[in-house]
């Protein structure tokens, strides 16, 4: 298979797209759960902030180069009137401009989050959830899932937003086990990582039964046969990213088990770098695991829709 310039410009624009969701949806989790730690919370703010701009810019990239698809008639295809015209009413039209709203209200929000006037920090954190929420519902507009029915959809909506909630703490929760600045006590420090840790825990539990039960929901519904998973492309997609959330679990398991009681029992920088270490890991597979959904999205689609 060979791609055109389009088609690798929307493949790559939609993988920076599920980075940016995933960043302003955990970054927004993340605010929840470092309440107090200042400096850290001007290090989120502007990491969703980051993630609304990269997702404005590949939500604009992507439907220009679904444009100049569509056109072909080169790279000059992309300001098509006739084109804009046709898909813009469209679904896909409308995914642009609900992701546009979405982004631009989070990059508000994160302006205003660390404004001083706790009116104000409150109307950011209304607009973040906002924000959230449009972008989940987008993921319901387009895709396989809207050709199998509302409950693919719901099912769709509970993994965009469990599935940023996870991968987008990601960077926070680094960025917590390298933060100094909480105090000058290395041990408290290591108390206020855990605790911040043991609470993204719990919620992890959570997180990860929904996790199983959408992507287990979503693979019923989408193939006729489990040995589809073997025996086709869009099945070996699938199972390459099902061994990467399974690799993601283990890690989180390891970090919930091993690396989080070490914090308050062995040397304090030690057990700090070991768990910032292992979590960038943990983000390493994040990143491959929304660069296989993108290829599952864009290039391959299941049997049982074709």
């Amino acid at each position: 298979m060979i791609l055109t310039v389009f088609e690798i410009s929307v493949l790559i624009s939609k993988w920076v797209i599920y980075l940016s969701v995933a960043a302003v949806i955990g970054g927004t989790l993340m605010q929840y759960l470092i309440k107090g730690q200042r400096n850290l919370s001007i290090s989120v703010a502007k990491y969703t902030g980051l993630g609304a701009v990269l997702g404005l810019i590949a939500v604009s990239v992507n439907y220009f180069a679904q444009v100049g698809a569509f056109a072909e008639s080169g790279l000059m295809g992309i300001f098509d009137a006739q084109m804009h015209a046709f898909l813009w009413p469209t679904q896909v039209g409308q995914t642009v401009l609900w992701r546009l709203i979405g982004f631009g209200l989070m990059l508000v929000a994160s302006g205003l989050r660390l404004h001083k006037n706790r009116y104000i920090k409150t109307f950011s954190a209304v607009l973040a959830i906002l924000s959230c929420l449009l972008m989940a519902v987008t993921f319901t507009f387009i895709g396989h899932s809207t050709e199998v029915g509302l409950l693919a959809q719901g099912l769709i909506l509970i993994h965009v937003l469990i599935i940023g909630s996870w991968i987008g703490a990601f960077y926070p929760l680094w960025k917590l086990c390298s933060t100094d600045d909480h105090s000058n006590d290395n041990v408290y420090d290591n108390r206020v990582i855990k605790n911040v840790m043991d609470t993204f825990g719990r919620l992890g539990i959570v997180i990860v039964i929904l996790v199983l039960l959408s992507g287990m929901g979503m693979v019923w519904m989408l193939f006729d046969s489990p040995t589809e998973l073997l025996s086709t492309n869009y099945g070996i997609a699938v199972t390459i990213k099902l061994s990467l959330v399974v690799i993601i679990l283990l890690i989180a398991a390891w970090h919930k088990w091993v690396l989080v009681p070490k914090l308050t029992i062995a040397t304090t920088s030690h057990a700090k770098k070991a768990l910032q270490k292992s979590i960038g890991l943990e983000a390493l597979v994040g990143i491959f695991i929304l660069a296989t959904t993108a290829v599952l999205s864009s290039v391959l689609g299941p049997i049982s829709l074709g």
